[in-house]
């Protein structure tokens, strides 16, 4: 390891430290480092269009603000992919007898977000405190990759507008493992407020509204 990576990870080990020993005092700060789980689709009104939803992975870092033992901000940062498909019917004279065919785009859509939301706490339960969650989310595209049946073709191409902004709300639950210490679960619904395809890269879908919709599974240490 060279000296600038084991100073940058003393940096971090200190500051991860640091504010461990504040949580223990006030717990009014947690932070949090998780990984995720996501299931994606477009709710097209025209079965056409619709394709089946698809998983994607991510991981995260979290940052809690109590305002008290019930209330809370939260406010993070996500790193992951938004997996679906979508078909469309499409003319291909290059196939005799069969002019219509469904073509299907395979889109993985990589992207880190700073999600922003409001926490409601129920009450500590045993060791339990479940929440209730609701906020948005505010992304940027990273990567894109496409895949077009039935010719299979692979290659990164932007389809998609390079911002995701969408409301989330959600349900989880905090575990006490130890005094500073917590494990978390947490489900989200997430619905986009801006169309996510182009028109320009698939005309099909002109009119549409194609918008994400998927729900996030998390489950991390709150420190």
């Amino acid at each position: 390891m060279s000296f600038s990576k084991f100073r940058l990870a003393l940096y971090i080990f200190l500051f991860l430290s640091s504010f461990t020993a504040i949580s223990q005092v006030t717990h009014t700060y947690r932070l949090g480092i998780y990984g995720a789980s996501t299931l994606t689709w477009m709710p097209f009104d025209n079965d056409l269009y619709r394709g089946p939803a698809r998983m994607g992975w991510g991981f995260g870092f979290l940052f809690n603000r109590f305002l008290n033992s019930k209330n809370a901000f939260a406010a993070g940062l996500d790193i992951g992919s938004l997996y679906h498909h979508i078909t469309y019917p499409a003319y291909d004279s290059m196939i005799v007898g069969n002019p219509l065919i469904n073509v299907r785009i395979k889109n993985d859509f990589q992207f880190f977000s700073f999600p922003f939301s409001y926490r409601m706490f129920w009450g500590e339960i045993g060791y339990y405190n479940p929440f209730v969650n609701f906020g948005f989310n505010l992304g940027f595209r990273r990567r894109q990759i496409v895949e077009y049946e039935p010719n299979y073709e692979s290659f990164n191409r932007n389809i998609n507008n390079g911002i995701l902004f969408n409301l989330l709300i959600g349900v989880g639950t905090t575990y006490e493992i130890a005094e500073s210490t917590d494990l978390f679960f947490e489900v989200l619904f997430n619905r986009s407020l801006l169309n996510n395809i182009k028109e320009s890269a698939v005309p099909q879908l002109s009119g549409e509204q194609p918008r994400f919709s998927f729900i996030t599974v998390k489950a991390g240490l709150l420190f």
